[in-house]
């Protein structure tokens, strides 16, 4: 199992020195992968509420709070590593065009050499869609055809064509052109059953959150499932989990009221195998705390738990 972590690009961490260190660090250090949030406004009314209440995160969308554009974030950090993959974890599909949306990732694709994923989600604060102007009642059908669209014009050998609800077009072809032949990967966001049946159809990965190992399990046998439905063998989608952790050591947690892995080297490793046993991929980490901190339970996790697990893995 792999080990990824969420970029620090949300409220008084969101800064150029302080992104910049984690992610160089964690290109250093081994990681597999970076995950950047996304929300491009928000009210200083909100009567919606998250769509993942046990993350424990809704001060982080209060007005005032500071959200890194995730496309302008991708690339400074894919500029400033080498090897570590980046992507969002999620970004909105509903609130972009999806012809716009494609060449950017088509760019941040080729510029990287084939190291950005794109995490897709399809939105759940009423007043944000209120203010891009889209109806959030066409959310699933919107996120679904703008992964057509940029599938069609990715993989696209020669001007192509798309005539869908939202977007039609003749005979285009897209300006920038990605790396990987069929374009970056697309990875799904959510926990429900709509969002399993869209990894399942469209999806190369899903990314769960703040899910525990018993629940993987039963998402995992629903995206088989699905999976069967369109003759898919579920065996080809990657799974991953996004969870909050706390080292042993004194640090500034800025999301103390949400359930995080804690403990020693141990007990944390043995919380990861528990993940990878239940068929985890990768395992995201959000680690809240201070730069310097962030640094050192990096360090931390690379030098005393990472060996744990390796070790736990290979006895099984």
């Amino acid at each position: 199992m792999k080990l990824g972590l969420s970029l620090p690009t949300v409220g008084p961490p969101g800064r150029r020195k302080y992104i910049r260190d984690v992610a160089v660090a964690a290109d250093r250090l081994g990681f597999d992968s970076l995950w950047v949030s996304s929300h491009v406004a928000l009210p200083e009314n909100r009567t919606s509420t998250c769509s993942y209440p046990r993350a424990k995160t809704e001060s982080a969308y209060n007005w005032g709070v500071a959200w890194l554009e995730p496309v302008a974030v991708l690339g400074m950090v894919l500029g400033i590593t080498e090897r570590i993959t980046v992507g969002t974890h999620v970004l909105a599909l509903p609130y972009r065009n999806p012809v716009v949306l494609a060449t950017e990732f088509a760019t941040l694709d080729q510029l990287s050499e084939g190291r950005v994923v794109l995490g897709a989600g399809i939105g759940w604060m009423d007043e944000e869609f209120a203010a891009v102007g889209v109806p959030r009642t066409q959310r699933g059908a919107r996120s679904d055809e703008c992964i057509d669209v940029m599938r069609t014009l990715w993989s696209g050998k020669k001007p192509v064509s798309f005539h869908g609800r939202f977007t039609d077009f003749d005979d285009m072809w897209l300006a920038s052109r990605p790396y990987s032949p069929a374009g970056p990967p697309v990875y799904i966001g959510g926990n429900t059953s709509h969002a399993l049946r869209r990894t399942a159809r469209r999806g190369q990965g899903w990314l769960a959150h703040e899910l525990y190992p018993d629940e993987i399990k039963q998402g995992k046998a629903d995206l088989a499932r699905f999976a069967a439905e369109v003759d898919r063998d579920p065996a080809e989608i990657a799974v991953t989990v996004r969870r909050g952790l706390v080292p042993p050591f004194p640090v500034m947690d800025f999301m103390s009221d949400r359930v995080s892995i804690t403990g020693g080297p141990a007990r944390v490793a043995e919380q990861f195998d528990e993940y990878r046993r239940a068929g985890v991929d990768l395992l995201v980490l959000d680690l809240s705390m201070r730069p310097a901190e962030m640094i050192e339970t990096m360090s931390w996790l690379t030098g005393e738990v990472v060996p744990l697990l390796e070790k736990t893995s290979s006895e099984h």
